[in-house]
């Protein structure tokens, strides 16, 4: 970091309004809009403020529909600068304190803007496996260990991600709902994982460069046979090499798509499993989840040593 850098970095936090703006976004990413409530302050003025931290690099923004959404930034030396200055600050401030008490309540606000927005065929019969089963069905597959840079595709309202951010460096969540994106960024604020961020996407594009991720989630995202394969490559795409593929879904669902009409039900695995075969995966780890009839279950896929993957960038 060079003397001028330095000098730029101290001065963008040393005004309060801006040492409010870190505070609030240490909690996670927000819009000019929720921070302007929160500080009380005009949109201009909030905007400017923001402008400048984005200008020393101490925010990041991105836009999801109409919205500008700003960030901290997750890489060193910015990460840790912004640490030590908000310890500085000390978390018993009355400011922060009353900023910490309105960012409660926007948050509570956005969830129930979400609760409002049309239903799009989000949620299916069968409930999802409650968060205590996912849990454990993933310290099964992937141990309980740090896990690198990790992406969920299909977050939902982040359940994966309000699990997993804690033992991530980074940890990307896309979805093509905005109703799910909003209660996302609502749970994973209250959960105080300022490394995850939301984006709008689907599994036929993903938005990132080859060999991005250490992990990567299928969330309920493959639909028939042939969306399956397509979906494995782009996935298989971003992950890295050593990367470990995990695939969360419904079974029952997923099997009538990928079954012939006479198959049973687990031809689901066995339809899976020969698509991440031509991939070059196995299938190392596979939890199913209790209930009357099969519907969820949890697959752990690792790159077979005895194959090359075929499928990485094209």
């Amino acid at each position: 970091m060079s003397f001028e850098t330095a000098i730029q970095l101290l001065k963008a936090a040393s005004d309060p309004t801006r040492l409010r703006l870190l505070a609030l976004l240490a909690n996670g990413e927000a819009t000019v809009g929720e921070l302007q409530e929160i500080l009380g302050q005009s949109q201009p003025r909030v905007s400017r403020h923001l402008r400048l931290l984005d200008e020393a690099g101490l925010v990041e923004k991105f836009r999801d529909g109409h919205w500008v959404y700003y960030r901290l930034p997750g890489a060193a030396p910015l990460a840790g600068f912004i640490d030590e200055v908000l310890a500085l600050a000390g978390l018993d401030d009355e400011w922060l304190a009353r900023d910490r008490a309105a960012l409660d309540r926007v948050r509570q606000n956005r969830a129930r803007d979400a609760y409002r927005e049309p239903r799009s065929g989000l949620f299916g019969v069968a409930a999802r496996p409650s968060i205590e089963s996912l849990a454990e069905a993933l310290d099964e597959c992937i141990g309980d260990g740090p896990l690198g840079d990790v992406l969920d595709i299909g977050c939902g309202s982040g359940a994966l991600l309000q699990l997993l951010g804690h033992r991530a460096h980074r940890a990307v969540g896309i979805d093509a709902s905005r109703r799910m994106r909003l209660l996302a960024r609502s749970r994973l604020q209250g959960a105080g994982t300022a490394n995850c961020t939301v984006r709008n996407g689907d599994l036929a594009r993903l938005p990132f460069a080859d060999d991005s991720f250490d992990v990567v989630i299928l969330d309920e995202v493959l639909d028939g046979a042939g969306e399956t394969l397509a979906g494995l490559r782009e996935a298989d795409r971003v992950l890295r090499a050593a990367g470990r593929l995990l695939i969360v879904d419904r079974i029952r669902p997923v099997a009538r798509q990928l079954r012939d009409r006479r198959g049973d039900a687990r031809l689901v695995d066995n339809q899976l499993t020969a698509a991440l075969s031509e991939l070059g995966y196995r299938v190392a780890h596979r939890v199913w989840f209790p209930g009357r009839n099969l519907e969820y279950a949890l697959f752990a896929a690792e790159t077979d040593n005895g194959q090359r993957r075929t499928g990485t960038h094209g």
